[in-house]
Formats: structure tokens, C-alpha cells, sequence
């Protein structure tokens, strides 16, 4: 429609404002969804859940003296909005899991390139959000998951002085987030001017990377031991082949980039015994944003094929030991 026929049409809606609208309604019924997974892990005893309201529950008026290091800064900003808005823990943690959830959703699907994408996308963006290492990051590990978001937004829509405060802010919420800052950068050495690197020499030095970053990390912050079972080492180990070799392009934009380099990181850990397991859903979301922004159809349609059954096994298993 023209401007001349929208005057005649009081009730016209913009094509771009009713997308975005959908776009909107759908990422909020994910975060409601995700919700109800909260407080389903809530009820059966499982995730992080259980443990956040118990260590809540311990100081029932005051706040205890806590400092920025570790989760420090997460449980201050929990004590902070239970006080001023009267709330209980888990109301709150559940209005964070629906914020973040929606966030990550709608940035997702804004950035769809047109609805012959969209046709093709939608199969994989369904997957990905169900698949529950990245239904985790919201629905239970809530304070890593609020980082992300925080670092997603950094990544695709800040720039200069914003951009760095609030990657700082996401690494303070969490460590975890280190790592991801250093790919992001060190993403942009190998891919500038001064050092044109190759697909072989990209891959050789991601692999190094990451294996460094993993090491680092283990030597930095203790982290658990590996306990995933040799299956779904194995899955992660194809889900990472998948990657790599679809595509061999992929790895030279920044977020499949940063994608393989946490699969390398997860798979580093399993080498030296320390668990990365954290990172799957960042992985996954990761290589989705590169589908979205920069993936043609033909990748797309293969890696969907591929991701399925991955995405089968692991709702199953999760599925399983929920019952």
C-alpha cells in the first residue's frame, strides 16, 4: 500500500511493524514455555533452581556480605529486586528467565533475511530452541544465561564504550563469558589486515586457541570434572565435524567462528578431564545466528538435516531422566 491508501485505511499496519509484532508474540510464548520448564525443574528437584532458593531461603530479611567475585554480583541483584519489589526469589528468577528467553528470541528472528529464509530457518530455529543445553541456559543456569544475553546484545547492536561496559558487566555476572570475549577478539586478529589467514591456518589456529583458553580456564577457575557419559562426547564430536565441514566458509564469520572454537574448548576439556559443558548451548545458538545472518539455503537445508537427529537423542535422554 501507498501513503494515499493508508489514509483511507485508518486500521493500516506497516508490513515491518506486523513482522515484528509476530516476531514479538512467538518470543513470547518461548519465554513462557521457558517458564513453565523453570518451574517444572523447580518441582521435580532439578537444575540450578533448587539451589539458588536455598541459598536464599538461608537469609530470610537482611542480605549477607558478599563480594563481586564469583556469583557475588548475581545474588546482590537477587537480594536487591526481592527487596524493592517485595517479591519472592522465584517470581523473580522466573521474570529473568522470561526477559532473557524473549531477548535472545526476538534478536534471533529480527535478523531473518526475508520469508524464503524464514521457510527454510524455521525447521532449525525450532530445534535449537528445544534442544535442552540451550533450554538450560535460561530455564537453569539463570545467571549464565543472563550474561549471554547481555553479551549477545554487546555483540550484535553496541559499539565503542557501551559495547565494552557491557561485555564487562556480562563477564562480572559470569566468568564463563571470558572465553567468549576472547574469541570474539581474537576472531578479529586473525581476520585483519595485517594477518590474512587461510581456511587451514584459520582452523589450525582456532583449534590451538581454544585448547589454550581451555587450559587457561581449568588453571584460572576450578571447574568439575568430566561426567558426560562417551555418547554424548561422541554426539558433540559430530555436531562439531557437522559444523566444520558443511560450510568450510562458516569459519571465517565471526559467530560460527566462535561457535567451533567453544565445541573445540568443550572437547579440550574432555582431553584434560575438565568439564565445558556450559558452552553447548552457547555453541548452538551461536552457529544458528550464522545460519540466520550469513547461511545459504543449501547449508541450511543440510545442517538442519543434520542437527535432528542430534536434537532427538538429546530431548530424549533429557526427557528420560526428567520421568
Amino acid at each position: 500500500m501507498n501513503t494515499e491508501t493508508a489514509k483511507k485505511h485508518p486500521f493500516f499496519i506497516k508490513k515491518s511493524t506486523l513482522k515484528r509484532f509476530l516476531i514479538f508474540f512467538f518470543a513470547a510464548a518461548y519465554a513462557a514455555f521457558i517458564v513453565y520448564a523453570l518451574q517444572l525443574q523447580y518441582s521435580l528437584g532439578t537444575g540450578d533452581v533448587g539451589s539458588y532458593l536455598y541459598f536464599f531461603d538461608q537469609f530470610g530479611g537482611t542480605a549477607p556480605e558478599l563480594s563481586l567475585r564469583q556469583d557475588g554480583a548475581f545474588r546482590l541483584g537477587i537480594f536487591l529486586l526481592r527487596d524493592v519489589l517485595n517479591l519472592e526469589v522465584l517470581t523473580i528468577l522466573a521474570c529473568l528467565a522470561f526477559i532473557m528467553s524473549l531477548v535472545i528470541f526476538f534478536l534471533f528472528s529480527v535478523h531473518i533475511r526475508s520469508e524464503k529464509y524464514l521457510i527454510y530457518l524455521f525447521p532449525i530455529i525450532t530445534m535449537v530452541f528445544l534442544t535442552p543445553s540451550v533450554q538450560a541456559l535460561f530455564s537453569s543456569n539463570i545467571r549464565s544465561g543472563i550474561a549471554f544475553t547481555i553479551l549477545m546484545v554487546a555483540f550484535v547492536h553496541c559499539k565503542g564504550l557501551i559495547k565494552y561496559g557491557l561485555l564487562a558487566v556480562a563477564s562480572v555476572i559470569h566468568l564463563s563469558m571470558l572465553p567468549l570475549i576472547s574469541l570474539h577478539y581474537f576472531y578479529h586478529i586473525l581476520n585483519s589486515n595485517f594477518m590474512k589467514t587461510p581456511y587451514l591456518g584459520f582452523l589450525f589456529l582456532l583449534l590451538i586457541g581454544s585448547f589454550v583458553i581451555a587450559f587457561a580456564g581449568s588453571a584460572v577457575h576450578v571447574e568439575a570434572e568430566v561426567s558426560s557419559s562417551f555418547a554424548f562426547n561422541l554426539m558433540i564430536f559430530y555436531i562439531t565435524f557437522l559444523t566444520l565441514f558443511i560450510n568450510k566458509l562458516a569459519i571465517k564469520n565471526i559467530y560460527a567462528f566462535m561457535s567451533i572454537g567453544l565445541l573445540f574448548i568443550y572437547l579440550s576439556g574432555v582431553i584434560i578431564d575438565v568439564s565445558y559443558s556450559r558452552y553447548i548451548g552457547n555453541a548452538i545458538l551461536f552457529y544458528l545466528f550464522f545460519l540466520i545472518k550469513k547461511g545459504e539455503l543449501g547449508t541450511i537445508q543440510i545442517f538442519t538435516l543434520g542437527y535432528a537427529p542430534f536434537f532427538i537423542l538429546t530431548l530424549f535422554y533429557s526427557v528420560s531422566n526428567q520421568l
